[in-house]
């Protein structure tokens, strides 16, 4: 395989920030925490690299389990006065967020594209995306009501009713992921706010500035005393949050491994896991191939393919599989991966070194085993190429593990039998994508493969989380 080349645009340096941010900084680029209500430094901190370039630009905080154990307390503390806040009030301050995020767009638009290596675009539309939901955070009342059950349906309840009173839990953990550091981490703690939970927020340790960002907006709300934001390494501090007693509820978006791990340690707390995918693609005969090419590109390249619904095996009936590879690479060539800052990239690099390698391994298990490379499959630093692999085999790691990168993989088969086989073969269920076009067809393949979610001619996306996904 050839090295990437890539024009990186100089070095990479934090934003200056606006003067309402400078109480979160122990000195320009050195992060506080925010817990319950105050910014605080606890002397010991730990490097951020952006993936931009792989070098270190800001520093943050680095929490012991203890630290976090007094953060639990201090919001186990303010519960009662949270409960105090009727709902719709709370619903008022968690708009005052959107409208803080708005104010300063600009600046999280920027952050996430140094720390999460993001480009521009998709930069700027999960900050919109972000605002949008905050602002429908309304709707979400409704969910909230309490609910009347009369007992004349069984008997001894004749004449009574039941007023079922929704309650909230207690602190809630909100675990993020890197590939959504706003997003996601926003979303989780406006609405357990919003249910009258206070929520303490673990930062992927990839992305922790966003984290400071979010902080800072609950703070202008005026939720700041029902918050906290905790950064540190994830064994650590990670383990003491999702084991310590009063922390009755747990929301995790993360890998498979990592949900594994906390549904271990957890015990009886309520739990909202959301973890890994490996989305097939199957593209039938009658498959408009142009379309189908067209919506896999994306549906496989988007983020450099950092997403649980990234479309990350392609299963194509032999039949047309010539034309539809042919379709695929004249797609793929359009994906351009660069610096993230260039308007020009439509893929920025992989949130790390470590994870180009693990993809580039994967590749290299493929081809052993009788892939064939045709588009790509060149890498430097933290940047992959957009990658197509041919006849792979079903047992090559890119069949079955979670690419987490920009490589689209083909297996060819005999028949629609074999396609929904291969598509069952592994341990994922999150979502799945089906070209075709005869209705008989399409409905015996979506109920036939195990997953949570079928999308028809075109390739899953989660969008702003009100449409059901996942199953």
């Amino acid at each position: 395989m050839r090295e990437l080349k890539v024009n990186i645009l100089g070095p990479v340096h934090l934003p200056e920030l606006p003067r309402e941010f400078q109480d979160t900084m122990v000195k320009f680029g050195v992060f506080r925490v925010f817990i319950g209500g105050s910014w605080i430094d606890f002397g010991s901190y730990m490097p951020v690299k952006s993936p931009v370039n792989n070098e270190v630009f800001v520093y943050v905080n680095k929490l012991e389990p203890e630290h976090v154990d007094a953060a639990v307390e201090k919001l186990h503390s303010s519960w009662w006065s949270l409960k105090g806040i009727p709902a719709h009030k709370r619903a008022d301050l968690i708009m005052k967020v959107a409208d803080f995020i708005s104010e300063y767009r600009s600046l999280f638009r920027d952050v996430l594209v140094l720390e999460g290596g993001k480009p521009m675009g998709e930069a700027e539309g999960e900050v919109q995306s972000t605002i949008d939901r905050l602002r429908m955070i309304h709707q979400d009342l409704g969910r909230l009501l309490d609910v009347g059950i009369p007992g004349e349906y069984g008997a001894g309840t004749e004449n009574k009713y039941a007023i079922v009173v929704r309650e909230p839990v207690g602190v809630v953990a909100a675990i993020a992921p890197f590939n959504y550091p706003l997003f996601t981490p926003m979303v989780k703690a406006a609405t357990a706010l919003l249910a009258g939970n206070p929520v303490i927020l673990k930062p992927s340790s990839y992305t922790p500035i966003m984290g400071v960002l979010i902080a800072k907006a609950f703070e202008y709300a005026g939720l700041g005393n029902y918050f906290a934001l905790v950064t540190g390494p994830g064994a650590s501090i990670g383990d003491a949050l999702v084991m310590h007693p009063l922390v009755r509820a747990i929301s995790l978006t993360g890998s498979t491994e990592t949900g594994l791990r906390v549904l271990r340690m957890a015990g009886l707390k309520k739990l909202q896991l959301e973890l890994g995918g490996k989305a097939p693609a199957i593209v039938l005969e009658d498959a408009d191939l142009r379309l189908a090419a067209n919506k896999i590109a994306t549906g496989s390249l988007r983020l450099s393919g950092q997403r649980c619904d990234a479309i990350s095996r392609v299963i194509v009936l032999d039949s047309v599989a010539d034309e539809f590879v042919e379709l695929l690479i004249k797609e793929v060539e359009g994906w351009v991966v660069g610096d993230p800052r260039d308007p020009k990239a439509a893929m920025g690099p992989l949130i790390s070194i470590n994870a180009v390698e693990r993809v580039h391994s994967m590749v290299d298990d493929a081809l052993v085993k009788g892939g064939k490379l045709v588009h790509g499959g060149g890498y430097w630093l933290t940047y992959h190429e957009a990658t197509v692999v041919d006849h792979v085999d079903r047992r090559a790691r890119l069949a079955v593990e979670e690419t987490f990168g920009p490589v689209i993989p083909i297996i060819r088969v005999r028949d629609v039998d074999e396609a929904i086989e291969v598509a069952n073969e592994v341990r994922y269920g999150l979502d799945a994508a089906v070209f075709g076009k005869d209705i008989d067809t399409l409905w015996r393949v979506a109920r036939s493969i195990e997953v949570g979610e079928i999308t028809i001619n075109d390739f899953p996306r989660h969008g702003l989380g009100l449409f059901p996904f996942g199953g």
